[in-house]
């Protein structure tokens, strides 16, 4: 993956389905000696992981799972149950056998402010002598990468060796980014989630382009939850405000219950929507952290855009599950279609309550060369004007 894909990783991956065709598969994967592995959050990479060494373990090979953030800590060992530090050391003992090594969760670590170099250098010490034989798969999400210096971390502290125990430089990181869930996958998580006509469901699905939910398993979940309460999706737009409200409900678990009310949360969302856009950032700062931000300029301060709400209740928003957490003191939308949406809404508000025609345009299109075009920042956001 480029620059401009790691930027921008909803459209690309999500491009599947215009024609990248199908990818590699992890048996082709499994072949490389150092992948990262970018996946978005709720994409389900975490018990892909779990998944895949359970079966190489069931094949008899050597495989071991480590959540990173763990690896911040505390060494190899300390880490793996009681039989897996039994295996590890058998590894270690068996000549020319390889060993899979599982390493999730950059984007954790980094939220725990915990160091790549360090959990790197602990499994680089507790594999000294074998990294030879060792094959490693690290996970994050594309927004907490970093293709330069966290990979430059990597070939430091994994380098892969050649057969007399030398770098070998030629050796590339595969950087892969996980892709959506096809129709059969989609399908046979619908049935084992209870959906009695699965068929019926992807046919939904394909009818109402119900695809931004449908990639990732954790909003499959609540597009299954959608069908099988109402028996249909709805429109793009009814599929985007259901998703809106589910995941802006206050939880009555959380301390900060009771702070927002719905609408308050909603609106609040709203704001920050357009605002992103209209200052073209993709991050807001983080509730929990006030300095130290890296890029502080692409970094939009909710103090700004919700400078009349308490700071209690502006952190209680961005604690919403509409939100994702992310490094280096920053929160992102979960979805970027819910946050067009969103900016859109608050737009055709303002428009409501009176802001001229002619001021709404002046936000979407401008003059280039004697054409009028819509600046690329705004054209979802156009498109849903329009519909309205």
């Amino acid at each position: 993956m480029n620059d401009a894909e790691l930027e921008d990783t909803e459209s690309f991956i999500y491009g599947d389905r215009q024609g990248f065709g199908p990818g590699m598969g992890w048996s082709e994967l499994l072949e490389h000696r150092r992948i990262v592995l970018l996946a978005e959050a709720g994409a389900g990479k975490t018990t892909e992981m779990e998944e895949r060494v359970n079966r190489l373990v069931q094949e008899g090979r050597f495989a071991f799972f480590l959540p990173l953030e763990s690896l911040d800590k505390d060494p190899v060992v300390d880490i793996l149950p009681s039989d897996e530090e039994e295996r590890f050391e058998e590894w270690k003992l068996k000549d020319g056998a390889p060993a899979w090594f599982f390493l999730d969760a950059v984007d954790e670590l980094k939220l725990a402010e915990g160091k790549l170099d360090r959990a790197l250098r602990r499994v680089s010490k507790d594999i000294d002598g074998h990294i030879q034989r060792a094959r490693v798969i690290i996970s994050c999400r594309p927004s907490d990468w970093r293709p330069v210096t966290d990979l430059a971390t990597v070939k430091h502290r994994l380098p892969v060796l050649t057969e007399d125990g030398e770098n070998s430089p030629s050796a590339a990181v595969e950087t892969v980014a996980m892709l959506p869930m096809n129709d059969t996958q989609i399908e046979r998580f619908a049935e084992q989630s209870g959906v009695i006509d699965a068929t019926a469901f992807l046919e939904e699905i394909r009818r109402q382009n119900a695809w931004t939910f449908a990639g990732r398993p954790l909003d499959l979940s609540d597009l299954i939850g959608t069908w099988r309460s109402s028996g249909h999706l709805g429109t793009r737009s009814e599929q985007h405000e259901t998703n809106v409200k589910g995941k802006l409900n206050d939880d009555p678990d959380r301390p900060d219950r009771g702070v927002l009310n719905d609408a308050m949360a909603q609106l609040g969302a709203e704001r920050l929507a357009l605002a992103l856009a209209l200052t073209r950032k993709r991050s807001i700062r983080s509730p929990e952290r006030t300095s130290d931000i890296e890029r502080e300029d692409e970094v939009l301060d909710t103090a700004q855009i919700l400078h009349e709400w308490t700071e209690e209740e502006r952190q209680a928003l961005l604690r919403r599950a509409l939100f994702d957490p992310a490094t280096y003191g920053r929160v992102r939308f979960h979805h970027r279609s819910v946050q067009e949406y969103l900016a859109a809404r608050h737009l055709r508000t303002l428009r409501e309550r009176g802001m001229s025609t002619k001021a709404v345009l002046r936000l979407l299109f401008a003059e280039r060369y004697g054409v009028e075009v819509v600046f690329p920042s705004m054209r979802a956001i156009a498109a849903w004007l329009a519909l309205w």
